[in-house]
């Protein structure tokens, strides 16, 4: 179901916009293979629209494995006896790398 909305955009979120005006740039190559790894295909073609849905996905997907971070983290204190902190840090920085290079987060 498609829903069309009116937004009205706060000056930080128009400089968030800006960031993603070079699309040559760090910050749209980045963004891009994000995009991508969430299954959007954007080009520097790409509409303002395209632009924010692809963000507002990013962030929700954030939230997702935030919430799914904590959630582990609540376990591991709940059976200390199946935590393995050592594992733990791995897996964060195995995330980290493959987000930092555009990876989804499983």
């Amino acid at each position: 179901m498609a829903r069309r909305t009116t937004l009205t955009l706060t000056e930080r979120e128009e400089r968030t916009l800006a960031t993603l005006s070079d699309r040559k740039g760090a910050e749209w190559t980045l963004f891009e293979s994000i995009a991508a790894h969430l299954g959007y295909a954007v080009t520097p073609e790409a509409s303002e629209a395209t632009v924010i849905r692809v963000l507002m996905a990013i962030g929700a997907q954030v939230l997702i494995d935030e919430a799914l971070e904590q959630g582990y983290a609540e376990l591991a204190k709940i059976w200390p006896e199946i935590s393995d902190e050592e594992e733990s840090r791995e897996f964060s920085r195995r995330r980290a790398a493959r987000l930092a290079k555009g990876g989804d987060a499983e």
